[in-house]
């Protein structure tokens, strides 16, 4: 007869005998990526309107 599940006490998720969660190292991964989504962003924000240069037409 196989062991039952047991539930992570830090999530809740429900993990067969044996299996280690990985609800921690899933959080540090969030921090990490949210950090570096963070860094990617300028300073700044730019809210200038882009400038339409006129077209030049030839002979005109």
């Amino acid at each position: 007869m196989s062991k039952p599940y047991r539930v992570c006490q830090k999530c809740g998720a429900h993990l067969d005998a044996g299996e280690k969660c990985d609800c921690e190292d899933r959080a540090e991964q969030e921090v990490a990526q949210g950090a570096a989504d963070t860094a990617a962003q300028p300073a700044t924000g730019d809210d200038r309107e882009p400038v339409l240069m006129p077209v030049l037409m030839p002979g005109a």
